[in-house]
């Protein structure tokens, strides 16, 4: 594993936790849906960014 992988996949991670606190704290409610979509998103991304090796 690289360490250009690892830095992409950690800036996946940061990002979307970062767009959905912002997301939410817009509308000043916790959706747990969001939530869990974005985890989703975050790690279907990551998983693409490390077995693309």
């Amino acid at each position: 594993m690289k360490s250009i992988d690892i830095g992409f996949a950690v800036l996946a991670v940061f990002s979307a936790v970062m767009l959905t606190y912002e997301w939410l704290s817009v509308y000043n409610n916790v959706d747990y849906t969001v939530i869990f979509y974005a985890g989703m998103f975050v790690f279907a991304i990551v998983t693409l960014i490390l077995r693309k090796q």
